[in-house]
């Protein structure tokens, strides 16, 4: 009797890998492959002094051109115009009525507000700086959700090629920078909201400091609340707007998370496995 059990359990593990494997849920080099230098276990230290509160964070943006950022959003135009966008007036709109795709927008909007900032008399907790060495941290303007959606979303389709050549572009640039080499990407701040984003090279870039929504597909060595962003996904619905309260914050007591619309496979993956364990022992116990 404890024999089968043990058989039926075994099969049942070895099913839940072998189908997590087959599907792209596992990224099993990211568990493996952690930085040379054990780099992922240390928090941001830039180069220079540490702003105070009172005092915008220095930022610089790398000119990457457009096929890593809006070249992507111009899904009907296809290509065109490579150069790099340097001002607020070349951002074009985030396009209306685009589905899942605007849930990882962050990575847009993050682009918007550098390119927008530095006004006279705003007050900002980060502003853009043209001149690199007098930055503080350097944002990689790499739509890295965007490119999955766009490149890579049935994961075996032809077009994922081009989501992995830029992932393959974009550390090449990287590492001819004397900035991403004097601190090893540790100040360097790269958007992956979408739990798939920059899935073939993610290992490459577990030193920097990632712009997450959640930690649900990433190993400790790449991912940790030690150096990471946790940022919220832009609603697909209309927000709330019936509070009446002077400080509506301070009177919810309770925190919903709403952790997006994609279709998670380990989920599914997860229910499957139940489903078979269940049918399994009813086998078993007859």
């Amino acid at each position: 009797m404890y024999g089968k059990a043990i058989v039926s359990l075994a099969f049942i593990i070895l099913l839940l890998i072998s189908f997590s494997l087959f599907i792209g849920t596992v990224d099993i080099r990211s568990y493996f492959f952690a930085s040379p230098d054990g780099a992922h276990n240390l928090p941001c230290t830039p180069t220079h002094t540490q702003s105070s509160p009172s005092v915008p964070l220095k930022v610089y943006m790398y000119d990457l051109p457009r096929r890593f950022n809006i070249g992507m959003m111009q899904w009907k135009k296809g290509g065109g115009d490579d150069t790099p966008v340097r001002t607020a007036e070349e951002l074009p709109r985030w396009p209306v009525n685009v589905g899942v795709r605007k849930q990882h927008s962050v990575e847009y909007w993050l682009m918007a507000s550098l390119l927008g900032s530095g006004g006279e008399g705003e007050e900002r907790e980060a502003v853009r700086v043209l001149d690199p060495e007098i930055a503080e941290a350097y944002f990689v303007p790499f739509f890295s959700s965007l490119s999955f959606n766009t490149h890579g979303r049935n994961m075996t389709d032809p077009e994922t090629e081009k989501d992995r050549q830029l992932q393959v572009d974009l550390i090449d640039f990287l590492q001819n920078s004397k900035y991403w080499q004097r601190s090893g990407g540790r100040d360097h701040v790269i958007p992956m909201t979408h739990p798939n984003a920059f899935r073939f090279l993610r290992q490459l870039v577990n030193a920097s400091i990632l712009i997450v929504a959640d930690f649900g597909r990433y190993p400790k060595s790449l991912s940790t609340l030690s150096k990471d962003v946790v940022s919220p996904y832009v609603h697909n619905v209309d927000s709330f707007k019936d509070d009446d309260l002077l400080d509506p914050f301070e009177s919810r007591k309770t925190l919903l998370f709403f952790r997006g619309n994609t279709v998670r496979k380990d989920v599914c993956v997860l229910l499957l496995v139940m489903s078979i364990s269940f049918k399994t022992s009813g086998l078993m116990s007859r």
